[in-house]
């Protein structure tokens, strides 16, 4: 039998490859860097813009929201078509259409062009949605997938903060600036991202896929994607725009708003992603949904605009739990079938994506009550509440 020399240290088995783990680790945390940069930008100004360009009414915000989450419709269907493609691939041409889109933005003569340019950056922005988590588990090959996927998000949450930041000094130091150039400076980053993208190596490609998969055994994994979807577009919708146009909070409060919530997800998103590899998605994810109770409460009866901003800032950290989704799905999938699940995943998520904003500014146009969905919110979180208890209530225990 060969005798290894205890003096030699063996090579890794990525040393000798053109392009590492390594390195494919610092390309892809950049870019995730520069997408969640450049799309804050866009996010942080985008309904000023559309108040002060527009001035919708709640039906019209409902209506733009709903058309810009069809593409998440075809979440599935779109990963399905580019099977053949490696996931670096998938997300690099997604990253290339949102960055597009983004920039030409405020180029748009009417509401109608507005709504058009809208659905092509969603596109691109869903097809990149349904692919990342599969890249970052593609790189952490099995270990600490919980882990990784918080540090990502930790990622994303401070290259939110830092746009926030410099976003929130541009409008103090230069308020006349025009809303075009803030979308020039986001697309221009989510380019960047496109491009860091398309040299990701093989490291970032999980196992060959499936094209469609919609087995029984992810029911729950589907049922908690789409209850995820319903919670989401209530508060990120109806908060801010509560804010925004029942409030009249300005531009500087709304950026200075998300720059504390930036700041408090990214400090908290690695510790979130290891107690879900610690303890399971089980408690965690219980915790996730009663705490979203009180918060839509909290928007449903309360009528001080200091009191809702504190409570967005929470939801904005909460968010960071819903990575025990992924996580979850990640310990039931078959080795092929995770990047088809996740896009299925986020075709369920936006079939609330697509109906709740309209049926939400439905109603309160027609009520006149701004508080009612957030009502309809507490009702959401509660199914979630008792959904989250279907899940296991830890890991299973390594096979020895």
């Amino acid at each position: 039998m060969a005798q290894t020399d205890p003096g030699v240290i063996p090579a890794s088995p990525y040393r000798e490859e053109p392009g590492t783990l390594q390195r494919d680790w610092a390309l892809f945390t950049a870019l995730n860097f520069l997408f969640a940069f450049g799309f804050a930008i866009y996010s942080g100004v985008f309904q000023n813009f559309l108040r002060d360009r527009y001035g919708p009414a709640p039906l019209q915000l409902g209506q733009l929201e709903s058309l810009r989450e069809v593409p998440g419709l075809l979440a599935a269907l779109t990963a399905g078509t580019l099977a053949a493609l490696a996931e670096s691939r998938v997300a690099a041409l997604g990253l290339l259409l949102t960055g597009v889109g983004i920039a030409l933005t405020g180029d748009m003569p009417g509401y109608f062009p507005l709504v058009g340019i809208t659905v092509l950056w969603s596109v691109g922005f869903h097809l990149w949605a349904a692919v990342s988590p599969a890249i970052t588990l593609a790189l952490a090959k099995g270990v600490e997938g919980g882990r990784h996927l918080g540090r990502m998000s930790a990622v994303g949450a401070l290259a939110t903060l830092v746009a926030l930041g410099v976003s929130s000094l541009t409008a103090r130091l230069a308020p006349g600036l025009s809303y075009r150039h803030y979308f020039y400076a986001g697309g221009l980053c989510i380019g960047l991202a496109a491009l860091l993208c398309m040299v990701l190596s093989h490291h970032a490609a999980g196992a060959p896929r499936a094209r469609l998969i919609f087995r029984r055994d992810y029911g729950l994994y589907y049922l908690l994607t789409f209850l995820d979807g319903c919670r989401r577009q209530i508060f990120s919708i109806f908060a801010s725009f509560t804010l925004i146009a029942v409030y009249r909070a300005p531009l500087s409060a709304m950026l200075l708003l998300q720059f504390f919530s930036a700041l408090l997800a990214a400090m908290t998103a690695p510790a979130i992603g290891r107690l879900i590899d610690r303890v399971g998605e089980r408690r965690p994810l219980i915790f996730y949904s009663a705490t979203l109770i009180a918060i839509f409460a909290g928007y449903a009866t309360m009528r001080h605009r200091e009191f809702l901003y504190a409570l967005f800032v929470i939801d904005r950290v909460l968010f960071n739990f819903s990575v025990g989704y992924t996580t979850y799905l990640h310990r039931i999938a078959r080795p092929n079938e995770l990047t088809p699940c996740v896009s299925m995943g986020v075709t369920m998520n936006h079939i609330a994506a697509v109906t709740v904003p309209f049926l939400g500014a439905y109603l309160w146009q027609t009520t006149a009550n701004h508080q009612l969905p957030f009502w309809i919110g507490i009702l959401v979180a509660g199914i979630s509440l008792q959904a989250h208890y279907r899940l296991p209530p830890r890991h299973p225990a390594p096979a020895v």
